[in-house]
């Protein structure tokens, strides 16, 4: 029982000094994060404009617009990556939440490439439709994971409003709408805060 109290302190201390370094530390991931934001914001209102016949694509095209985002987000990854003066970066914080968002990026593309398979194996597209629900589900954990580090009430809002998106888009799914709804909501919850971050790591360096 004493053994397991220890345990338990270090972890409290750990969190906290984490905490505490990342109030101090700005993140400096929110570049990454805009550029994901504006182009799968921008590949999702093709995709609506595609499903509504404005563009005379098949309705298959929808994957391939979105196969095409992730490498060009892939692309704008690697720019980033190399040309960015990110002071901070290397900080344990920072080092972490890269970590975090990796995972997440890791995650959906895992998910993507298993979607592809099970419509392949059983003939179907219905397996796409919780994806807007489980990205936004992701992003949520994401920003939630940022606001527990940081200690920034506002990106508990985000996290928030990112877990509520999730739902709403459950909720839209048989709305030609629905990637109009996703586009926006990536935006917002993506590409908006990634924006507000790196002006506050600007403002830092």
């Amino acid at each position: 029982m004493t053994q397991q109290t220890h345990i338990l302190q270090q972890d409290i201390s750990f969190l906290r000094a984490l905490a505490e370094a990342g109030q101090r530390t700005p993140f400096t991931f929110g570049p990454f994060l805009l550029a994901g934001g504006l182009v799968f914001g921008v590949a999702s209102v093709i995709a609506w404009a595609a499903s509504r016949h404005l563009l005379g694509l098949e309705p298959d095209a929808i994957i391939w617009i979105y196969g095409i985002a992730m490498c060009v987000h892939g692309v704008c990854v690697f720019i980033l990556a190399r040309k960015a003066n990110l002071t901070g970066a290397s900080s344990f914080t920072n080092q972490a939440m890269a970590r975090v968002w990796q995972s997440i990026g890791w995650c959906i593309l895992t998910v993507f490439l298993a979607a592809l398979l099970i419509m392949w194996r059983c003939q179907t597209t219905l397996v796409w439709a919780l994806f807007p629900s489980l990205i936004l589900g992701l992003y949520g954990t994401g920003w939630l994971v940022a606001a527990l580090i940081s200690g920034q009430k506002w990106l508990q809002f985000v996290a928030g409003s990112s877990f509520v998106g999730a739902l709403l888009s459950a909720l839209f799914i048989n709305s030609p709408y629905l990637f109009l709804l996703y586009g926006s909501l990536l935006v917002l919850l993506l590409a908006v805060p990634g924006g507000v971050l790196m002006r506050k790591q600007n403002a830092v360096a």
